[in-house]
């Protein structure tokens, strides 16, 4: 089923809400991808936030190339966006964005956490709070309503549903990412794209080799084609196949 046109209700009242308490808060912490922040951007925020600042938080940067991300926060901050570069399951997740918020903004501190869905936002809020007050998982879009929580240190922050961009969720690396499903058609195809992104030389036919080299097989001796393809992109999301990012400061428009 195509997705063009496909809006959904509470995303339409994420953006209101947005605009509506813009004005209100110190800033907006933009959860994107280490391994593609430009992709995993949500364009028209910056139109919805106004002039409420915005520190971008790229998440995941364990399984994104090191190097590729320090080149990332290096261009943000030529363009004078706040980027910090983190993990946030990691223990030091909290310390790295309180440093990063501190050094850009000034007492009160009252911060809204956004982004494409499934991309940690929730998991950074709740690093954030100390507590997983906010649900978590692997579905895309789970966070639905508002949630406000109010620190005792005086912190206040507000958890908002997912918001994504329709145009952006056929692009096959946002599947790979996990930002939309993946479908089951597209799993070969995708799996071949990533395949070659780590052996650029590889032929179309090289990621089916690996699959019979690690035993995916079916009757017969025959490779099975799904479950190499899921094992290509598990292996691409958890970085056992390498830590590797889609996208470099370079390849970054004028529109990126």
């Amino acid at each position: 089923m195509s997705n063009r046109g496909w809006y959904p209700g509470h995303m339409v009242a994420t953006q209101k809400t947005i605009r509506d308490l813009a004005p209100y808060l110190s800033a907006f912490i933009e959860v994107v991808d280490a391994r593609a922040p430009e992709l995993t951007r949500h364009r028209p925020l910056a139109a919805w936030v106004g002039r409420t600042p915005l520190i971008l938080v790229l998440n995941k940067s364990d399984v994104a190339d090191p190097e590729v991300t320090e080149a990332w926060v290096r261009w943000y901050q030529k363009a004078n966006i706040a980027a910090v570069a983190l993990t946030a399951e990691a223990p030091d997740a909290q310390k790295r964005l309180k440093s990063a918020i501190t050094r850009r903004l000034k007492p009160p501190y009252r911060l809204s956490v956004v982004g494409l869905p499934n991309l940690g936002k929730s998991t950074v809020l709740n690093r954030m709070v100390g507590k997983n007050r906010v649900r978590t998982g692997g579905k895309p879009g789970l966070t639905r309503g508002p949630q406000w929580i109010r620190m005792e240190d005086g912190w206040e922050w507000l958890d908002l549903p997912g918001v994504v961009t329709p145009s952006k969720s056929r692009d096959w690396r946002m599947a790979l990412l996990g930002v939309v499903p993946v479908d089951p058609a597209e799993a070969e195809s995708i799996a071949m794209q990533v395949w070659k992104l780590y052996h650029p030389q590889a032929g179309d036919e090289d990621w089916l080799m690996w699959g019979k080299s690690r035993g995916y097989l079916q009757q017969g001796g025959v490779v099975d084609v799904q479950r190499t393809a899921d094992a290509i992109i598990a292996g691409f999301r958890s970085a056992s196949l390498g830590r590797l990012s889609l996208e470099a400061p370079h390849e970054a428009g004028p529109d990126a």
